[in-house]
């Protein structure tokens, strides 16, 4: 379900019609998140560290408000649901994007996922297609070769309509010695016109609580 919301009534207008005005509106949070319960998981399950994350991380932005606003033709739109696309390495050395439906089971969701990785990996052609009609969504991709402490997504110039969707990207998880807990720094980028601060903290604090919790999320 998507709604039109009134931009005359909208309670951070001000701030939409501020930020309108950058050619690049978006800015991002590069956090580092304890994700020790959920290596633990993976370890326990011999499963994917990529999907719990990318599930527990849709499950957090779903929980924010802001997160479901995206400008279409020049019109502030309300999504009931945001779903995942995220990028897939084929064994071909290029990267496929892929598609899933958040669903409230995890252990449907972790098979629609894992079957989607699992043909993309067998793809041989080059010729990528980009879907841009379909803005209920967020970007989501994984640098799991190296430990960063920040990075910035590419993002098109006064394209507010691609620009409105959240970019998120994670790096290598890392064992810290000093407290037996394993790290990753997670970028989160948005565009101003609608997350400022607080709800983008929001989403950050919703996610390490669920890591923090996981049997309440993950049910295989």
């Amino acid at each position: 379900m998507m709604k039109i919301i009134d931009k005359k009534t909208f309670k951070k207008r001000n701030q939409y019609n501020y930020f309108r005005t950058f050619d690049d509106p978006t800015y991002g949070f590069d956090v580092r998140m304890d994700v020790t319960n959920l290596v633990k998981y993976k370890n326990e399950k011999k499963i994917s560290f990529f999907i719990p994350f990318l599930y527990l991380t849709t499950l957090a932005m779903n929980s924010v408000y802001e997160f479901h606003l995206r400008e279409i033709n020049n019109e502030i739109v309300y999504f009931e649901n945001i779903d995942p696309t995220y990028t897939v390495m084929a064994d071909n050395g290029v990267y496929y994007n892929a598609y899933s439906k958040l669903h409230d089971s995890f252990k449907t969701f972790y098979k629609e996922v894992r079957e989607n990785i699992d043909v993309i990996k067998k793809r041989t052609d080059i010729d990528e297609q980009y879907n841009d009609e379909n803005y209920a969504v967020y970007y989501m991709t994984s640098v799991p070769t190296i430990s960063y402490v920040s990075m910035k997504h590419p993002t098109p110039s006064r394209n507010y309509t691609s620009s409105s969707v959240p970019r998120i990207c994670f790096d290598k998880y890392q064992l810290d010695e000093k407290n037996n807990h394993y790290y990753l720094t997670l970028n989160i980028t948005v565009s101003h016109c609608f997350i400022d601060g607080y709800p983008l903290s929001a989403a950050f604090n919703k996610l390490q609580e669920m890591l923090n919790d996981l049997e309440k999320y993950l049910n295989l």
